[in-house]
């Protein structure tokens, strides 16, 4: 199953998956794939989301606000040498976050979501 096409899955807009975020749906389908094998049938979406719920996403929410961290982090940095180098001074971090945050947190939150980095 390729990581993109979860994404066109039939199931990847069910109501049943709308409260979780586009990186946790697509590990919820590669999690019904699994499931699927190791009990020989489709466990169909409400018994994964059970699965997931009650076995794999305490530790997959771990990982994953681990990766989300320092992604961000990494992006927060690379956008305070850009103001550094625009502004002809050193940016203090602080600075940097504020700015980050007031103009590109939301949009690269929604992109970041939807790359397998950030998690499948």
């Amino acid at each position: 199953m390729c990581v993109r096409s979860l994404d066109e899955h039939a199931d990847f807009q069910n109501p049943a998956l709308s409260r979780y975020l586009p990186s946790e749906r697509r590990a919820i389908l590669v999690h019904r794939y699994f499931l699927g094998i190791d009990r020989g049938i489709d466990p169909g979406l409400a018994a994964t989301i059970q699965s997931w719920e009650s076995g794999v996403a305490d530790e997959w929410r771990r990982k994953k606000m681990h990766l989300d961290r320092v992604a961000q982090m990494t992006e927060i940095d690379r956008h305070r040498n850009e103001l550094s180098t625009a502004r002809g001074r050193s940016v203090d971090w602080n600075e940097a976050v504020w700015d980050w945050v007031q103009h590109h947190a939301e949009e690269w939150r929604q992109g970041w979501e939807r790359t397998v980095a950030a998690g499948a």
